[in-house]
């Protein structure tokens, strides 16, 4: 399960966010507190596209700066080769495909699914309030 201070920082921020970002956030939050990892990390990116491009809530008031920074941070591209990673079968890595799943399987995907977790933290924050 997700550390508990990054569930709740990310369900306060979801109140500025449009509709369709809010409720992909409801449910990340939902796969978070199931450690559903491979979930996580897949609607993570997805969120950070959907905010990125969503016409609606406070982030789509963004400065074009914040926007490439949130869109072209490493952190940003990290959570993207990690989503395709998990989507687009590329061989077994990272706690993905192997033949039995074991621990140290889900230790990755977990300490992979905090990550994403604060890197979609970091991204929404610096389109709300321009943190840099």
């Amino acid at each position: 399960m997700a550390d508990a201070a990054l569930l709740n920082r990310l369900a306060a921020i979801q109140r500025h966010l449009g509709p369709h970002a809010a409720l992909l956030l409801d449910e990340t939050l939902m796969a978070a507190r199931a450690g559903l990892h491979a979930t996580v990390i897949v609607q993570s990116c997805a969120i950070l596209d959907v905010v990125l491009r969503e016409p609606t809530g406070k982030p789509a008031m963004a400065d074009g700066m914040d926007l490439a920074a949130a869109r072209d941070s490493r952190d940003a591209f990290w959570l993207r080769e990690r989503r395709n990673g998990i989507v687009h079968y590329e061989g077994g890595r990272g706690g993905l495909m192997a033949e039995t799943a074991s621990s140290d399987d889900q230790s990755a995907l977990s300490r992979d699914a905090d990550r994403a977790l604060k890197i979609l933290i970091e991204a929404i924050d610096l389109l709300l309030w321009g943190v840099h």
